[in-house]
């Protein structure tokens, strides 16, 4: 057996993977800006920053629950190898985790997200960068996922009954947006909490607004669209203002005739009292009985041109604010434009029904985007199903899919004409149906229908948040603890893709079993990152070589730079080891 000099550190590990994962976010810097964040809690054994890198690194080997730490089928806390490669000298028991986790506030979420967003950023913007130099559109996908809890839980803070797994649960709502950037792929860039009764709509814009900050892109706004709001705003003012003033005319004709009858009867009276004829008295008698006759309608006419008058007045006030709003929103959108030259030709947002109301469409609209989506309301389908000709002309878009197109179609609660299109597939021996929506000339609607379908992407994703990531199952109770494990979760889904070129660059040799590896995040995290592995660390670098008996038998990563050597211990084979062409390849990776 080969004598390694005494500086040379060889150690086993059952987490080979998550060796590979720790060396890659410690070259990019991750780690030092993950110490950087504020934790409202003492150091004791362990700095509280170093237990949320753990829960990270814990969450990309996949722990179902906070206690698979320690207790899990292969624990992580004993394993100082990979707490040295992420790091730390060593790991914290998982109860140290969960109190760090119950102490989070704010201010830590807050840190938190600065931190992410500076590691993600050049990930992100290579891959924006990409499609915009290609002149393809930027899509941005949108979904809501659910959080389920039990449904006799007392201890989740700000818990809601809410329609999840198709069914209504107690639980949170997570909404989360993604980048396509080809089909298959997804960047995942914001995810944001809310209670289980929280609906689609409401999460729109802080998913978009989310999505600018994060690709430092955003679309020509369209400014003339609130331009014609607001000349379509004035009229509305002018038609309240003149039917307000006809009605004050008719007020105060109806006021000067209710004192005219008063004085009528006043005057009346008097006369009465005096000496007069009986026949002028029997007219007088008459004149009153009519006059008190119709002094209450004029009084009940008066009452209600008072309330009309104070309803066109009040609605006259109401669009004016709402005329200024849209100026100020106009405003708004010329100086975003002011400040974007270059705008991408396209920005895209996709998804489900769900967060399709007319508001929020006239909205997306106003801000530039293409939305492409479905019908708010179930009913639209029937409606226009009703409306086709006898025999439309139905075109085969899918393997059990059709599609006919409706043209302009006027969204309730949208004042700008969209494109609408009926879509039918056969269930059993029944035909349900579908409206899709989108903005702009209709395209072709076989690749209409294939465009739209390939949101799929998100709701793949979010398959892998719950089946590799287990998102559902909430490792804290503490509304900040809750939200950092939604910012690690989508973190982690990226990270295993980013890393793959990388690790297929480290590869002391491509096999046919590292390709599949590298092209499945769930093996990736659920098989490699729980595979025996041998790791040695030199001065130079670092290598991970998986035991013959792992998912990955003798696959070797040089993870930095690492001089030739013979692996002791129960491989006594030699390997070839990276040349200095192969080193220099692997350092570059480091954006640190």
């Amino acid at each position: 057996m080969s004598t390694l000099p005494s500086e040379w550190l060889v150690t086993n590990t059952e987490h080979g993977m998550l060796v590979a994962f720790g060396e890659f976010v410690r070259q990019h810097g991750l780690l030092d800006r993950l110490r950087q964040v504020p934790l409202p809690q003492k150091t004791h054994s362990f700095n509280p920053q170093d237990k949320l890198i753990e829960l990270l690194a814990g969450i990309m080997s996949g722990i179902e629950h906070l206690q698979d730490l320690n207790l899990g089928p292969r624990p992580l806390v004993p394993d100082t190898t990979v707490a040295q490669a992420w790091g730390l000298r060593r790991f914290a028991h998982f109860t140290t985790v969960g109190r760090t986790l119950a102490a989070c506030d704010d201010q830590t979420v807050a840190a938190m997200e600065t931190a992410l967003t500076a590691f993600n950023h050049p990930f992100i913007e290579e891959r924006v960068s990409t499609l915009l130099r290609h002149g393809q559109p930027l899509i941005y996908d949108l979904d809501l996922m659910g959080q389920p809890v039990s449904s006799t839980s007392t201890t989740y803070p700000d818990v809601a009954f809410g329609w999840m797994n198709d069914q209504v649960r107690l639980g949170y709502q997570l909404a989360r947006v993604s980048l396509s950037p080809r089909a298959g792929e997804r960047v995942w860039l914001a995810g944001f909490h809310h209670p289980g009764n929280t609906l689609s709509t409401n999460c729109l814009r802080e998913l978009i607004t989310a999505a600018e900050a994060q690709t430092g892109v955003r679309p020509r706004r369209r400014v003339e669209l609130v331009a014609q709001r607001i000349q379509q705003q004035q009229a509305i003012v002018e038609r309240l203002k003149r039917l307000a003033q006809q009605q004050q005319l008719r007020r105060e004709q109806l006021q000067a005739t209710h004192t005219r009858l008063i004085g009528c009867l006043y005057h009346a009276q008097q006369l009465q009292n005096g000496l007069i004829s009986r026949a002028k008295q029997v007219h007088l008698r008459r004149q009153m009985a009519g006059w008190r006759k119709r002094l209450p309608k004029v009084a009940a006419q008066l009452a209600q041109v008072e309330q009309l008058w104070t309803q066109h007045q009040t609605s006259a006030h109401k669009q004016e604010t709402r005329q200024n709003e849209l100026r100020a929103w106009q405003a708004q959108l010329q100086a975003d434009n002011q400040t974007n030259p270059d705008p991408p030709m396209r920005v895209e947002a996709r998804m489900d029904a769900g967060f399709t109301s007319g508001e929020h469409v006239a909205w997306l609209l106003e801000m530039g985007y293409w939305p492409n989506t479905k019908a708010h309301n179930g009913q639209t389908a029937s409606a226009m199903l009703a409306r086709l000709p006898r025999r439309p002309n139905w075109q085969k878009v899918g393997e059990n899919a059709e599609m006919v197109l409706i043209g302009e179609y006027q969204m309730h609660g949208c004042p700008y004409p969209l494109t609408a299109a009926l879509e039918r597939f056969k269930v059993g021996q029944t035909f349900k149906h579908a409206t899709l929506v989108c903005y702009g000339p209709a395209p072709q609607l076989t690749e209409w229908f294939v465009h739209y379908n390939a949101r799929q992407t998100i709701e793949a994703g979010n398959k892998e948040m719950k089946g590799t990531f287990h998102v559902q199952h909430l490792l804290s109770r503490n509304p900040a603890g809750i939200r950092l494990q939604v910012l690690f979760t989508g973190l982690a889904a990226n990270v295993v893709r980013w890393c793959r070129p990388w690790l297929a660059d480290c590869a002391a040799a491509s096999t046919p079993r590292l390709k599949r590896m590298l092209n499945s995040p769930k093996q990736l995290v659920r098989v490699a990152s729980n595979a025996p592995a041998l790791v040695q660390q030199t001065p130079a670098g670092l290598a991970v070589h998986f035991a013959p008996g792992s998912a990955m038998p003798d696959t070797t990563l040089f993870l930095r730079g690492v001089p030739a050597f013979q692996l002791p211990f129960a491989f006594q084979r030699p390997f070839k080891m990276a040349s200095d062409s192969t080193k220099r390849r692997l350092n570059a990776h480091s954006l640190g």
